[in-house]
């Protein structure tokens, strides 16, 4: 379904909604079943937080960006369905995937405005750079430690939490969709150098069109360009680009298997999800409804890390199996590429996220590495 159509049905939906709870009640209070389809800031009818289930159905939309297969739509489903039988099916979030509604960037507007009510996706820096600070490279390089460092009580989650705040939007959580690797047409750095950030290397990649990806891909010694995800693949067939920083191993198997004849396994950075959720649409639930939203949302997409953690290996061994080479570095090497990035690189992005931030930040990822 093209999503303008989505939106008008969603549009006309919730405005005869509206006009039978008006016709029914005479403008006072809803009677027991009527469905609540308030969206943006909540309606001076609308429950305050704190109020208890007062009868009403709600009907939320949420916008997803993975095919309808992939683990962050049944992480959109699976809270759907939890959330339902929670509230004895007073709580409808209808999952739209695959970008129905919009790209992410057109998504998290509307998550910001209103007009839909929850949304999980990757979130650029449009509005704040430092929302970006989630894709700093080699902060982890396994899902051990990202669960720690993302953690709901950890600096990072505190930090971004208060810049969804700002944008009227609540944090709900943040999932790893894959670490990203780099999927190549063709490789001329000998394998033994790939993994050597400070030899020059005559590849031109594509990265993501984000200063502090720039900057990384340049660190590892990669010429770069930018070109927008839906030519990558194109990109890749007609030789624009030798390689390409688009996703972990499934996304690269399952998108550009066909071209690429290289997988190295950089684990540069996670390609995080934000789980977000309109403040004012959250707040104008019955209090036990937003409870039931919270810890669901953060049970679900603990399990969903689990999910994508063995999906990664099998997709890197679906890649072998197809004919790609996959290209993985040594323990001894991953770590000498992560020590190359806190001493050499990740100083220098005080420039984009602020000194005091980051070297909280450095801080916090030490601490985590130290523990593994």
């Amino acid at each position: 379904m093209k999503k303008k159509t989505v939106k008008v049905i969603v549009a006309l939906a919730m405005s005869l909604t509206m006009a039978l709870t008006c016709a029914a009640c005479g403008g006072g209070k809803s009677g027991g079943g009527t469905v609540a389809k308030e969206s943006g800031a909540a309606s001076a009818a609308a429950p305050s937080a704190g109020s208890k289930a007062d009868g009403k159905t709600y009907e939320l939309t949420w916008a997803g960006i993975g095919s309808t297969d992939a683990i962050d739509t049944w992480i959109g489903n699976e809270i759907s369905a939890r959330v339902a039988k929670a509230t004895d099916d007073k709580v409808q979030i209808k999952v739209y995937p695959a970008s129905q509604l919009g790209d992410l960037s057109q998504a998290y507007d509307e998550v910001i405005s209103g007009s839909i009510d929850m949304g999980f996706f990757t979130i650029y820096g449009n509005y704040d750079i430092n929302t970006e600070a989630v894709y700093t490279p080699y902060l982890t390089t396994n899902y051990d430690e990202f669960r720690t460092l993302y953690s709901k009580d950890g600096f990072l989650y505190k930090s971004i939490d208060k810049i969804q705040q700002d944008r009227g939007v609540k944090l709900l959580g943040f999932w790893p969709s894959g670490y990203l690797g780099i999927g190549f047409t063709k490789l001329t750095t000998p394998e033994d150098k790939l993994f050597d950030f400070t030899t020059k290397k005559d590849e031109l990649i594509r990265v993501p069109s984000m200063d502090t990806m720039m900057a990384s891909a340049k660190a590892m010694g990669f010429k770069t360009t930018t070109i927008n995800y839906s030519d990558v693949y194109t990109s890749l067939q007609t030789g624009v680009c030798d390689g390409s920083w688009n996703g972990g191993a499934y996304a690269n198997y399952q998108g550009f298997r066909d071209v690429l004849k290289y997988y190295v396994d950089y684990k540069v950075c996670n390609d995080v999800y934000s789980c977000v959720m309109n403040s004012n649409k959250l707040a104008s639930l019955p209090q036990e409804y937003q409870d039931a939203i919270i810890k669901i949302s953060d049970e679900v997409i603990n399990e969903g890390t689990e999910k994508i953690a063995e999906q990664e290996e099998k997709s890197k061994k679906d890649m072998a199996d197809y004919g790609i080479k996959v290209i993985e570095p040594t323990d001894e090497q991953r770590a000498e590429m992560q020590k190359y990035f806190f001493e050499k690189v990740l100083p220098g992005f005080s420039q984009y996220y602020g000194e005091d931030f980051m070297n909280q930040l450095l801080e916090e990822a030490k601490k985590v590495d130290a523990k593994q």
